[in-house]
């Protein structure tokens, strides 16, 4: 019988795994990133122009290190970022969120990351919080600057506002 019990707990959290990896859109095969370019405007202010048809849209110029927050087709935020360095470059092209977690831990740096919002299907990039690295807070004095390990880092403070303001499937275009 503690058998049979345990099986049902191992097949529950089994399901619910399943649940969060298909709604954060991991197991949609046709949830591939978008490769596309969207431009449909002409360049405002040294912008790619946003699509006034699109809710919401994500634009970070790595040039200005600036990241814009669109509403139907307006700027509604602008924040300072940090992208990644020359020998660790942040991805250019077309994405969109597809996961978004408190708090995440990445490996490679061995840092903790909060605020994560991930843009792309392996998981290897996001936009978050300055991370939290061996207990101390790094990086939040090379915002405005290429110094991240590829992800774009925001403030304290502004990556807790984006994180409640991005959706899941928010276009995120990076140029």
């Amino acid at each position: 019988m503690r058998l049979f019990f345990k099986i049902l707990l191992v097949l529950g959290i089994a399901i619910i795994g399943l649940f969060f990896a298909y709604n954060n859109g991991y197991l949609d095969q046709n949830n591939q990133e978008q490769t596309i370019n969207n431009e449909k405007s002409q360049p405002e202010v040294g912008l790619r122009g946003a699509n006034p048809e699109v809710k919401k849209e994500i634009k970070v110029d790595l040039s200005q290190q600036k990241m814009y927050l669109f509403e139907n087709g307006k700027i509604m935020r602008e924040f300072a970022i940090s992208s990644g360095k020359l020998e660790t470059p942040t991805p250019a092209g077309n994405f969109r969120v597809i996961h978004k977690q408190y708090m995440v831990y990445s490996k490679p740096t061995s840092c903790w990351l909060v605020f994560w919002v991930g843009f792309t299907m392996d998981g290897k990039y996001g936009i978050h919080e300055t991370p939290i690295c061996e207990g101390q807070r790094i990086g939040e004095d090379k915002i405005g600057i290429p110094d991240s390990a590829g992800c774009i880092r925001l403030k304290l403070g502004d990556a807790e506002q984006f994180y409640g303001w991005a959706e899941i499937e928010t276009p995120v275009e990076i140029f």
